[in-house]
């Protein structure tokens, strides 16, 4: 866990008071979500399998960078699934939301105000014969 935490602070790097993805706690969520669905799971499993031997915390960022855009280039599949992961548990978290300013909860009764509605949006299905048959 300790090396897709790692990956996730290069995939989604902290901005401003935000810490990265990995350094959210984040990896978890990933690991639980690959498990919900088998492609995930071997998409995962894969991208550690891989990178795993390679990756180091002491490495400089640019290395770390260089070794994710070869399994990019290795296996896309893998890397895209992974980084689906990534941005799911990440954007899913309400400390992202907060920071970029998403209202979460129901979107009804509480939630966004809606126009009153318009009767003349159904003008054109009003001139339509009907297209049923009567029974």
């Amino acid at each position: 866990m300790m090396t897709l935490s790692a990956v996730m602070d290069r995939l989604v790097p902290p901005i401003d008071d935000l810490p990265g993805a990995g350094t959210m706690g984040l990896a978890p969520e990933v690991e639980s979500l690959a498990r919900r669905h088998a492609p995930y799971q071997r998409a995962l499993a894969t991208f550690i399998e891989k990178l795993a031997p390679k990756w180091s915390a002491d490495l400089p960022a640019s290395q770390q960078d260089a070794l994710l855009r070869d399994l990019e280039a290795a296996d896309g599949a893998a890397f895209t699934a992974v980084l689906e992961l990534v941005y799911l548990a990440y954007y899913g978290d309400p400390r992202v939301h907060r920071r970029v300013g998403w209202r979460g909860g129901a979107l009804q009764p509480e939630g966004f105000p809606l126009a009153p509605f318009d009767p003349e949006i159904l003008q054109t299905t009003r001139q339509r014969k009907p297209f049923w048959r009567q029974a």
